[in-house]
């Protein structure tokens, strides 16, 4: 319909240059609403983020044990596997979706508080708990973008670099505050950041959930999972996101002994972190006007078999100066890659299974990633090494996405 002032006639002034007062008061609806989900998602992947890192740091400042760093890792996100699919299916369905994130990020804190006073023994089962909602951090509020009656394309590309924004100043932080006062006043700090990301997260308003064509939680978990083994292109970038995640696992638990060897201090290791990510920030602003080019998963696979290349300087590095650097190069090949990723799973997936699958995704990243750092603890090698066997991860995981993608089942959507 054309607007109401563009009539026919010599007198009647463009369309274009007519502002209706309804349409203005829409967009500073869409922008109010818009930038108020990027606050609680980036509260709560600000915590998510640090606490990682931050417990690395503490169970190695309290114990100085790899094995014992790589268990309370472990125990953190491996949870999340079982957790992951039961929650994004139900997220799809439920009608207050708001209260299970804000209590995700109530139950953080707390965790991270007892963390401070807990005896090492009981760390590992206390990151367990903190552990067991973790896929709502990341899936659970990307699955719920196409609720917020916003421009999809434009949130979508803030929500990522939004993801690497957090990265960025996570780790950085937990390092920082662990190297100017300790690691526990790090997890005071994620304690004080899961409060207020809660909070804010319970302000949010989100459209009513896609009416599910399946009648059942159960159900609906099976139609998701068949989705996502059978559709293609979702399978390959889902397998090779998986794979790579696991060998991001053994990079974070190895970091901060990589660190110690050049000669720095080992809470330096969030820097070298954020420095990885301000490299993805930079390629994901520079490359957002061209990734809709490409299809997804082909940009994830270049991305993920760039960064297996980039890493490999790392394992010589002398100085933390030059770890730095390389750092900084690993962060500008791998930028679109988280992009691509949430781009693949909300074009090959219908909305009322778009949860599940982005929180399904999730948590076998969070899983992989726990395994990788298990592994990190059993294995004798020096972090050198280690950091050679995940390049090669990031090589094979392009290997395994590749061939998954082959055969399929089903069209794709």
């Amino acid at each position: 319909m054309s607007h109401p002032t563009a009539r026919a006639g010599s007198a009647a002034r463009p369309a274009s240059r007519v502002r209706n007062p309804v349409d203005h008061a829409q967009d500073r609806w869409y922008e109010r609403h818009m930038w108020r989900y990027l606050w609680s998602a980036g509260l709560a992947r600000l915590a998510d983020e640090m606490v990682l890192f931050a417990l690395v740091l503490l169970v190695a400042d309290r114990t100085g044990s790899v094995l014992l760093t790589a268990l309370t890792t472990a125990g953190y996100t491996l949870p999340a596997v079982v957790t992951g699919p039961v929650l994004g299916a139900w997220l799809d369905r439920t009608g207050r979706p708001l209260l299970a994130l804000a209590g995700n990020q109530f139950l953080l804190a707390g965790t991270a508080l007892c963390l401070v006073f807990v005896p090492p023994p009981g760390m590992p089962l206390l990151a367990v708990l903190a552990g067991l909602a973790l896929p709502m951090t990341s899936g659970g509020f990307t699955g719920m973008l196409p609720r917020l009656g916003v421009d999809l394309p434009r949130v979508t590309a803030y929500d990522s670099v939004l993801f690497s924004a957090t990265a960025i100043v996570g780790p950085a932080l937990a390092g920082g505050i662990a190297f100017t006062w300790s690691p526990a006043v790090a997890m005071v700090a994620v304690c004080l950041l899961g409060v207020l990301g809660g909070l804010c997260t319970l302000r949010l308003v989100l459209g009513p959930a896609p009416v599910s064509s399946h009648p059942s939680l159960v159900l609906a978990l099976r139609a998701g999972a068949r989705h996502l083994v059978r559709t293609a292109p979702l399978r390959a970038a889902t397998v090779a996101s998986v794979l790579s995640f696991a060998g991001f696992g053994m990079l974070v638990v190895a970091l901060p002994w990589l660190v110690e060897s050049t000669g720095a201090d080992r809470s330096l290791g969030g820097v070298v972190m954020a420095v990885l990510d301000v490299g993805c920030v930079i390629s994901v602003l520079a490359l957002r006007p061209h990734l809709p080019r490409w299809l997804p998963e082909r940009v994830l696979f270049v991305t993920i078999a760039a960064f297996g290349v980039a890493l490999v300087p790392w394992a010589f590095a002398e100085t933390i100066g030059w770890l730095l650097a390389f750092a900084l190069l690993a962060g500008l090949v791998q930028g679109p890659a988280l992009t691509s990723l949430i781009t693949a799973r909300q074009r090959y997936s219908p909305p009322e299974l778009l949860g599940q699958v982005s929180t399904t995704g999730a948590s076998l990243k969070i899983g992989a990633f726990s395994l990788g750092a298990l592994l990190t603890g059993l294995l004798p090698q020096g972090p050198g090494v280690v950091v050679l066997v995940v390049a090669a991860c990031q090589l094979v995981a392009v290997a395994a996405g590749l061939v998954s993608g082959r055969a399929t089942r089903a069209p794709v959507p």
